[in-house]
């Protein structure tokens, strides 16, 4: 009964100790050891991944690297990650860097319409693998190592010379950058009222800003409006430049017909000019005639008038009133 007792109390012992251990472990280490789905993906050179690195979906890790090969020009990382986890058929992957001492992850992106199936394969170019540190620290070594030093050093020497020579130019130049930045200091109060009405532009700009945005869509509406009396322009342009040659056209052809014409006409304007005070006398002498020929007409279809001296001398003169007969 007591050699019963012990082992039910290991039994017991055991399954406490087990519980611990699966209570101990993460989700995904307990899909790895349990279950999961495995992949294969290619890249470039491995960058410092390892066995049991992480494999990450959204920054969300979801399964670990299970082993690490080379295939041919490519490594080959196998990782497994949880069942639930859905990978299309164009999912890609790529190397990055989780911690600054260069620990590495295996990062998913599913893409495509199909899903990956178990074991399949994430091919070399939908793959991105890092910047490595190493590498380029062991080129920057290779450079530097490379750098003829005497050469190097006779450099800074022809720069140390160069200085030292613009010496007295030097000073001046580094005397006027002080006095400059003593000049922006003295005016730190003048600089900051700048900016404060600068503020204040722009507060009222953005106060005005539905005239400014009326303004643009009115200026527009010009342009609209030049656009579309555009071609009226230019057929007006074009008819003016017609009418000048053939205005030049014609004086040309009449350039005889007009050298007379003018003259002659220069001849009467100076005709006028001579005869000008006969001109005045005859038109105030012909004011008392239209007055008279406007009396005389200006009955009717019939005028007035009186003829004398047509009467003999022979006959008495006419009595004249209050005479006796």
């Amino acid at each position: 009964m007591r050699e019963r007792n012990r082992v039910l109390s290991g039994a017991v012992g055991l399954s406490v100790v087990g519980g611990m251990i699966a209570a101990g472990l993460s989700v995904t280490q307990l899909a790895g050891l349990f279950g999961g789905t495995s992949y294969e993906v290619e890249f470039a050179h491995a960058a410092g991944l390892k066995e049991g690195d992480p494999v990450r979906v959204a920054g969300v890790k979801v399964g670990s690297v299970e082993r690490i090969g080379l295939d041919g020009t490519v490594v080959a990382v196998e990782v497994r990650v949880e069942d639930d986890v859905r990978l299309g058929d164009q999912t890609t992957a790529a190397l990055k860097v989780e911690t600054l001492l260069g620990t590495e992850y295996v990062s998913l992106d599913s893409a495509g319409d199909g899903r990956l199936a178990d074991g399949g394969r994430v091919p070399v170019e939908r793959t991105v693998t890092p910047f490595s540190l190493q590498a380029a620290v062991g080129g920057l070594a290779e450079r530097v190592g490379a750098i003829d030093t005497d050469r190097l050093a006779r450099s800074f020497q022809v720069v140390s010379d160069a200085l030292e020579a613009a010496g007295p130019e030097l000073a001046p130049a580094v005397d006027g950058v002080a006095r400059l930045s003593t000049s922006i200091a003295s005016r730190d109060e003048q600089l900051r009222e700048l900016l404060v009405h600068s503020r204040e532009v722009t507060g009222v700009l953005a106060d005005r800003s539905d005239r400014l945005v009326q303004l643009v869509r009115d200026a527009g509406t010009f342009l609209a409006v030049l656009e579309s009396r555009r071609q009226a322009l230019e057929t007006l342009l074009v008819s003016s430049q017609q009418l000048s040659d053939e205005l030049i056209a014609t004086v040309q052809q009449t350039r005889g017909d007009l050298s007379p014409a003018l003259k002659a006409l220069q001849t009467t304007v100076d005709t006028l000019r001579q005869n000008k005070g006969d001109l005045e006398e005859s038109i105030r002498l012909y004011a008392p005639l239209l007055r008279y020929y406007t009396t005389v007409l200006g009955h009717g279809r019939w005028f007035d008038a009186a003829l004398f001296g047509l009467t003999p001398k022979l006959l008495p003169p006419a009595p004249t009133s209050g005479a006796p007969r």
